[in-house]
């Protein structure tokens, strides 16, 4: 049993930033100049713990790829976090919509999402440290 506080605290003490918390699942940020951005790697104590990380390309970066050819691309660009012991356990795009107009699809994001246990927050915080380094918006 992870405690989600004490993981939290640990996350922060080893200089990673935290977009927001939800229950037991920690989202981490990434900043992009002044602007705070969720990161797609999410931390989660409790009785399972785990780091889960969704890695994505976007039509909008290649509109003649097909949604195959982006997954695999996905994958590919992800093989530190396979290295490192992480499990594919989804892959699903993902419709992003207009705010104003919800009918007007934007874009689509063809989202791979991996895992992968740890016993406790040293293991957690060292997955979640790797998972931050490892490229999640892959450009064909």
């Amino acid at each position: 049993m992870v405690d989600p506080k004490d993981l939290k605290r640990a996350l922060v003490a080893a200089g990673l930033e935290v977009f927001r918390t939800r229950g037991e699942e920690i989202h981490l940020a990434e900043r992009q100049n002044v602007s705070l951005m969720e990161a797609g790697v999410r931390v989660r104590g409790g009785a399972a713990p785990l780091v889960i990380v969704v890695a994505r390309a976007q039509r909008s970066d290649a509109a003649a790829a097909q949604a195959e050819q982006l997954f695999e691309l996905v994958r590919a660009r992800s093989a530190t976090l396979v290295e490192a012991g992480f499990l594919e356990v989804s892959a699903e795009p993902r419709e992003i919509r207009s705010v104003s107009d919800p009918a007007h699809v934007v874009d689509t994001w063809f989202e791979v999402t991996f895992q992968r246990d740890a016993s406790d927050i040293e293991g957690l915080v060292g997955l979640a440290r790797l998972a931050i380094r490892a490229e999640r918006y892959v450009v064909p």
